[in-house]
């Protein structure tokens, strides 16, 4: 429909033309009993009734069924009669039934006594505004990449549903759950399959939780879970083996099976706290437990944790300064072979004060904690080479050095590009260092795809098995992993050559060694006749404080020339 509007009307008619011909509103009017009076371009074009269609009609068809049934268009009219205009900003409905928002103005049209003899409506379609400012309020609150509760939506319903706990005297349960292995998938496979690993955790999260608990996702690999009205805080625990369940299943990411595990920490309002921040707190002391204690396990917070989180802290700062001040050493232990000539010398990690009595891999945990794994492991690198080329510059030219790293070391994306900054700076070949790894460590690489091992090795480095047999399924384990050297732990050698069992364990794994090419080293020896027997059994090489303990820079290079060193 198309008004044309003639030249020279009087100044009302011509108003009347351009209120029909108006194109972006919706301009009509009605009766003091709800009839439409007139009806404009812009109200045929958004509603998609004709004059003809909807004049007399009453204006309850323009209404949602919803406000028919509340009578919305009958207070809106008694509003605007009463303040001289009423505001609206609501759905309406189109001839086709399909649903707008608008935003419109009701206006009543004074009548000679005094009251409305109609009423004038304007209106507009803000359907594409509505929808784009719900979607910035819904990005705001939502984890667009897991379509989970992001971080700040999860903190203002945490604090609701503290808030109702207290009040209603019901148990909420907060389970915060991190992914294991999450930094090396990313690390290996890029952030693309990283992101395709959480969005798959998101679903399964969401598949094992009730309808009425509350998950988000809260950054990295870190989610949490609020569960309202539990009925003990046992149901934390339910939930939890669930999850680990679900999590320790494959995940398919491009075709490829990834295998993680789960952490979780629990802790329950208000017995563990009563405030939002309170509990949160809590329930990370009680993930940061679980982690600490091996991975894929929940942890409930407990009171003791506090006392825990306490020490780590100092500790953590004992760290830093370490760092800070290079206050830390190495000490240097001998690797014999049969016939006691001294070949290597192992770089033993040493620090001051309450660290130095603590084990390594408990240090080694704090440095992964603090991100400074990278660093540590460079400065060892660095000194145990400068002390090579050290002995080397002093004519003890036929050893080489062995340096411990661990998984989450060598799963550094910038692991390969420090040990050849450090080779080239000490002058040394990769054949004059020994990479030493625990079982646990090589076999956590293997399961996550990493080919370290193998970038190692075809860059000239040995690399060695340390400990050897007290972590997995060991034997069946060793032939895929693409080692040079095994080292016996000291364990095999308790009740040797006394015990017939001890004796034929040990015979079994070096011969296994010897038909797979593998060079055995003997760790812990400490009598003459654990060596005899080892030699008779075929070991070629020994370590122990029967030959030497860890000794200083200087007591090791004394050793080494007294010892025949070459």
């Amino acid at each position: 429909m198309t008004n044309v509007i003639a030249p020279g009307l009087a100044p009302d008619i011509l108003l009347q033309q351009i209120y029909l011909n108006v194109r972006d509103f919706a301009i009509f009017t009605m009766d003091t009993q709800g009839r439409v009076t007139s009806w404009n371009l812009g109200a045929e074009l958004i509603f998609g009734f004709a004059p003809d269609e909807i004049i007399g009609q009453n204006v309850a068809c323009l209404f949602t069924a919803e406000d028919q049934r509340d009578g919305e268009q009958w207070l809106e009219m008694e509003l605007a009669a009463k303040c001289d205009r009423a505001s609206d900003y609501r759905w309406h409905q189109r001839k086709d039934h399909s649903m707008f928002w608008a935003d419109g103005v009701l206006t009543p049209i004074p009548g000679g006594d005094g009251q409305p003899s109609g009423y004038l409506k304007i209106l507009r379609d803000i359907t594409e505004r509505k929808l784009a400012q719900d979607e910035i309020r819904r990005l705001a609150t939502v984890d667009v990449l897991t379509g989970l509760a992001n971080r700040a939506a999860f903190d203002a319903r945490r604090s609701e549903m503290v808030s109702l706990a207290e009040r209603t005297g019901q148990q909420l349960l907060l389970l915060m759950v991190d992914l294991d292995q999450f930094k090396e998938v990313n690390d290996m496979l890029g952030h693309q399959a990283g992101d395709q690993l959480l969005q798959q955790a998101a679903q399964r999260i969401r598949a094992v939780s009730r309808e009425s608990d509350y998950i988000a996702r809260l950054g990295g690999d870190e989610f949490a879970l609020l569960q309202p009205y539990a009925p003990s805080p046992a149901s934390g625990g339910v939930l939890a083996e669930k999850l680990l369940q679900e999590m320790a299943q494959a995940f398919m990411i491009n075709g490829r099976e990834i295998k993680i595990s789960a952490s979780i920490g629990i802790a329950v309002c208000p017995v563990d706290a009563t405030s939002p921040d309170a509990l949160l707190k809590k329930a990370d002391l009680a993930l940061y437990h679980a982690k600490n204690a091996g991975r894929n396990r929940y942890h409930y917070y407990t009171q003791a944790l506090d006392e825990i989180a306490h020490r780590k802290s100092a500790d953590h700062n004992e760290l830093r300064h370490v760092l800070r001040t290079g206050s830390y050493w190495l000490e240097y232990q001998p690797i014999l072979t049969a016939d006691g000539r001294p070949f290597a010398m192992e770089a033993l990690l040493r620090l001051p004060d309450f660290l130095g009595q603590q084990p390594v891999e408990y240090v080694i945990g704090l440095a992964g904690e603090l991100g400074a794994l990278p660093e540590l492991g460079k400065g060892v690198l660095r000194r145990a080479c400068a002390q090579l080329r050290h002995w080397r510059d002093a004519g003890l030219r036929g050893l080489r050095i062995c340096i411990n790293t661990c998984a989450k070391e060598l799963l550094d994306k910038d692991y390969l590009a420090q040990i050849d900054v450090v080779m080239a700076e000490s002058g040394l070949a990769a054949g004059d260092v020994e990479i030493e790894l625990t079982e646990r460590d090589a076999i956590e690489l293997e399961r996550n795809g990493s080919h370290m091992i193998e970038q190692l090795r075809l860059r000239g480095f040995m690399v060695s098995l340390d400990d050897f047999g007290t972590g997995y399924s060991s034997l069946s384990y060793l032939r895929a992993l693409p080692v040079n050297t095994i080292k016996l732990d000291k364990s095999f050698l308790r009740g040797v050559p006394g015990n017939d069992d001890a004796n034929a364990v040990v015979r079994m794994v070096i011969r296994l060694a010897q038909d797979l090419r593998l060079n055995v080293v003997a760790e812990g020896v400490e009598n003459i006749e654990q060596a005899t027997f080892l030699g008779d059994a075929g070991c070629t090489a020994f370590q122990g404080y029967l030959y030497s303990p860890a000794l200083n820079p200087d007591d090791a290079t004394d050793w080494l020339r007294d010892h025949g060193a070459p």
